[in-house]
């Protein structure tokens, strides 16, 4: 009789690994078939919960006995498992903490880590397995394989499920495209979890892991994840009740999907259509005429360009950071301003539609040219409002008129209007084009109709068609109208005359309709309409025989179904904006963002701050009234008081999120929420109390190569003193700025001083070494100026006071350089002084000498009272000092503006431009200091009302 012993663990790790060989090879040939071909997880290992526990135990054995090393070249494919299963754990923080706790006798080292790595590219050239895809797989390159592998980590599953449900009327038609599914995930994760949009940066994967979770049920298996796997997918969802309803909600929608008639067969063709004749999109512009005081007053209503996320990301992320400017229009959009819906844009000049109607400030010429692409104006010669009593006038796309209504049309001054007697001209406050008024008769005689046609009108009469039944979330009472994917599209046909059969055509596809008998209307529900804007034409024929067809068009719009955002409300009583839009939690607390709120004036709200850790655990809050609205200045007032409340600053560095509400019972809600991010270099102060100081520890998840750590002290704030990285950095008593550094992963941290050793060390100013005048030397100062504007607050105040006091150290360390002499030296005088203390006199007169120096700085002393936001000081500092920079060679006097007080206000802010035009003006600075002395006049004199720079 044989003699059974106990296996050893490579007899274990050989057993299991012949065991997962022949299930993942056998996956592996199943998703080939697939169309497109779909990649193999290895949490898909279809073991046992005893298999497994044995797999883990195996592995933990094989790193105590040392056998890891060897067994890599044979029976790896139990440690690929393993880790799979330790990133299915993974809760979103740091993974090789985890991956030790869970792996006893296994050392952390680059070296392990990268063998681990190299199993998991194996196991996706052998196996066919997922390989990690996007910018987040790009910067954690190790941990992103075992967290791919884990399809879906538990710590997002519940965001996951939410966003399915709350977008399942917008998902329905990509169920048979996983890869264009996972483009829409993508784009609308960015509205939940920084950590759930990372994850979905991975759109291959997510919609994969989407399908699979929404068409798989107890009579069918997914074609894209193993059953075993989704049932527990699943299981961990329904052990939590809100998850489990998102989860139930989403995938009745998905069971209730089937085909529709009305469905473009082809996608190609349509796109292929659409390139001959641009309909009007979701993003356009709509224009609006208003009569006052009987002139008509031209507006635009600015589209909300959030839809653009998903198809043009890179355009959405410039959105956020950049000022927009509007063709014809004096006002300037505010940073953000477009992912919100804004108040009307008047018009000073008519925009001409062959220009771009937006443009963003500073953005790159390819997302300026895309913009343009995006957002349009209709063409001319004419655009035609349609009138209502009390109401501005919409404009009617199609640009024809019907019998019996009222109309303003607006055309080029050069252009004759219309040869008819109930043409009447009207007063237009804008300039480039005339306007008039159409008082179109009941009966139109067929004089009147050549009439409009010749002059580049048209008039319907015979067909119209309107949307019924549940109200579209948009109609213009003429020939658009806007519904939700999702919603019913319903249109009511009415002829004048009872056609036996009308003819259909929904972007040039036609359908036939029979129309009921002695009937004039006909009632459809257009269903399956996809996302975009669709030309419906019906035509009727020639009912009266006299060789005219009878035909109406719609232009329907479906847009992305719209899910309350943070930031907007559950009533219209309230609205809160923030700039930039969805900012995270340290340029919150940094006060490089701002909350605007509006609501019904005079109102009392209640605003409540709170802050959590990565879990979701509340640490701490706080309450309190305040007066709506409030204004992006208000707000920068209010929380600089709201930093110091204790509980929020004790629990600042530790806090991952911070979550805003603001409510009034019967007006309504509005939230948003402020995360920390997930980045592969993120520093975390505590405070020793015993001791007193702080000290920093570097959480690096960047699995690259070694971090260079450099500190920067108060004192000397420009000079690095290297630092090691795995090492705890203990904070002088000063403070300083500690700047870590791998790759392209960056991140600064602000080290606040220890309270009492600064009061008995005194005040000492940040010493800036005396430089040669030169663009190297300017470019220098301006790069630091923005290391230490960047780097991120400690929640003790007094980190605040250090920062500033080093900035304002190197602006006037740039202006010193700039300008030497007698101007230097009153640079020198006027440190720390109180605003009120400043001598602006002796400031205007230092300015320059020459007649035209002295009437720049006459303008600038006389406007400084008028200047009392950024913009205007742009504007009017410009027309100040235009003289002085024509003659320096700045032609562009509003950019030459901005870049002086820039420097003048907040140097760092110039490394935002593009390099080749920033230096080109600074040569003229360096050329004729006169400018930077105005420049820093007219900051002198406008300190309180632009703090922290001209933006």
């Amino acid at each position: 009789m044989a003699e059974v012993s106990r296996a050893s663990t490579s007899e274990t790790l050989e057993y299991l690994h012949g065991e997962l060989d022949v299930h993942f090879s056998a996956l592996y040939k199943r998703r080939q078939l697939l169309d497109p071909p779909a990649p193999v997880f290895a949490l898909e290992h279809r073991l046992t919960d005893n298999d497994l526990e044995l797999l883990q135990e195996a592995v933990r054995s094989a790193h105590r006995e040392g056998l890891h090393a060897r067994a890599s070249g044979h029976s790896w494919l139990p440690f690929v498992v393993h880790a799979a299963e330790v990133g299915y754990i993974y809760d979103g923080g740091e993974y090789w903490p985890i991956y030790a706790k869970a792996t006893q006798g296994w050392v952390d080292s680059e070296y392990e880590r990268d063998r681990i790595r190299t199993w998991f590219r194996k196991f996706a050239r052998e196996y066919g397995g997922a390989i990690p895809q996007g910018a987040w797989a790009n910067t954690f390159r190790k941990i992103a394989w075992p967290i791919t592998h884990a399809v879906l980590p538990r710590y997002l599953q519940v965001q996951l499920a939410k966003m399915l449900s709350d977008y399942r009327t917008g998902w329905p038609e990509f169920l048979d495209d996983p890869h264009e599914l996972g483009v829409r995930l993508h784009s609308w994760s960015r509205r939940y979890s920084d950590r759930l949009e990372k994850f979905c940066q991975n759109t291959a994967l997510v919609g994969h892991v989407a399908v699979a979770l929404l068409l798989s049920g107890e009579d069918e298996d997914s074609p894209y994840i193993a059953s075993t796997t989704l049932a527990r997918l699943v299981e961990s969802l329904n052990s939590e009740r809100q998850s489990r309803r998102w989860l139930h909600d989403a995938r009745r929608s998905a069971s209730t999907v089937r085909t529709h008639n009305f469905r473009p067969a082809a996608r190609a063709g349509r796109q292929g259509d659409r390139q001959q004749k641009r309909l009007p999109a979701a993003t356009d512009p709509k224009l609006q005429v208003k009569r006052e005081g009987g002139v008509w007053k031209a507006y635009a209503v600015l589209p909300d360009l959030k839809s653009l996320q998903h198809t043009l990301p890179i355009v959405y992320d410039e959105l956020r950071k950049y000022r927009a400017v509007v063709a014809g229009a004096r006002q300037v959009i505010p940073t953000g301003g477009l992912l919100f819906a804004t108040a009307p844009v008047e018009f000073s000049s008519w925009p001409a539609p062959t220009e771009p109607f937006l443009r963003l400030q500073r953005a790159s010429q390819e997302v300026n040219l895309l913009i343009a692409d995006q957002c349009r104006i209709t063409s001319g010669p004419w655009w035609v409002f349609r009138r209502a009593p009390g109401e501005p006038g919409v404009e009617v796309k199609g640009k024809f008129v019907r019998p019996g209504v009222r109309y303003c049309i607006v055309g080029a001054t050069e252009l004759a209007p219309p040869d008819v007697a109930w043409c009447q001209a009207a007063d237009v406050a804008v300039e480039g084009v005339s306007a008039y008024d159409l008082a179109v008769p009941t009966v139109l005689s067929e004089i009147d109709a050549k009439a409009l046609v010749l002059a580049g009108l048209s008039v319907v009469s015979d067909v119209s068609i309107r949307p019924v039944g549940v109200v579209a979330s948009s109609w213009d009472g003429e020939g658009a109208v806007e519904w939700l994917a999702g919603e019913p599209a319903l249109i009511a046909v009415h002829a004048q005359h009872s056609p036996p059969k009308a003819r259909l055509s929904i972007n040039g596809e036609p359908h036939y309709v029979e129309w009921p008998t002695h009937e004039t209307e006909v009632f459809l529900i257009l269903d399956g309409l996809e996302v975009g804007t669709h030309e419906i034409v019906v035509s009727i024929g020639d009912p009266d025989g006299d060789g005219r067809k009878a035909e109406g068009s719609l232009v329907a719009t479906i847009r992305d179904p719209q899910v309350h955002d943070e930031g907007s409300t559950a009533g219209e009583g309230l609205r809160l904006r923030t700039l930039p839009a969805q900012p995270s939690l340290p340029e919150l607390w940094d006060g490089h963002a701002v909350v605007e709120l509006d609501g019904p004036d005079g109102t009392i709200a209640d605003l409540r701050i709170t802050l959590c850790d990565g879990y979701g655990i509340e640490l701490s809050s706080f309450q309190r009234s305040l007066r709506l609205p409030i204004t992006g200045n208000d707000w920068r007032r209010l929380f600089s008081q709201l930093r110091h409340v204790p509980d929020l600053a004790k629990h600042y560095d530790e806090a991952d999120v911070a979550h805003l509400a603001v409510s009034r019972a019967g007006i309504g809600f509005a939230t948003v929420s402020c995360e920390r991010g997930f980045r592969g270099l993120r520093w975390v102060l505590s405070a020793r109390h015993r001791e007193g100081d702080y000290v920093a520890r570097l959480i690096d998840r960047t699995d690259a190569n070694s971090v260079s750590i450099k500190f920067f002290s108060v004192e000397r704030p420009l000079t690095a003193e290297e630092r090691p990285s795995d090492q705890v950095f203990v904070a002088p008593p000063r403070g300083g700025l500690l700047w870590a550094t791998n790759g392209e992963q960056v991140v600064g941290q602000i080290v606040p001083p220890e309270p009492n050793q600064l009061l008995r060390l005194g005040v000492v100013r940040p010493s800036i070494p005396t430089a040669q005048k030169s663009l190297a030397e300017v470019s220098t100062l301006i790069q630091h100026h923005r290391m230490w504007k960047d780097a991120e607050l400690p929640a003790h105040p007094f980190g605040a006071h250090e920062r500033q006091l080093v900035l304002d150290a190197i602006t006037t360390a740039t202006a010193v350089m700039l300008a030497p002499g007698q101007w230097a030296t009153f640079e020198h005088r006027v440190v720390g002084l109180a605003v009120d203390d400043i001598d602006l006199n002796r400031a205007q007169t230092l300015v320059g000498d020459s007649p035209s120096q002295r009437k720049a700085a006459h303008a600038i002393a006389d406007n400084l009272w008028r200047w009392s936001t950024p913009e205007v000081l742009i504007q009017g500092f410009g027309g100040a000092v235009s003289g002085l920079m024509e003659a320096a060679g700045i032609t562009n006097t509003m950019k030459g503006s901005r870049l002086l007080l820039q420097l003048a206000s907040s140097p760092g802010d110039l490394l935002d431009w593009d390099e080749t035009e920033r230096n080109r003006y600074l040569r003229c600075v360096l050329t004729d200091p006169v400018l930077i002395r105005a420049a820093r006049f007219a900051v002198l004199g406008t300190i309180e009302e632009i703090t922290g720079g001209v933006g």
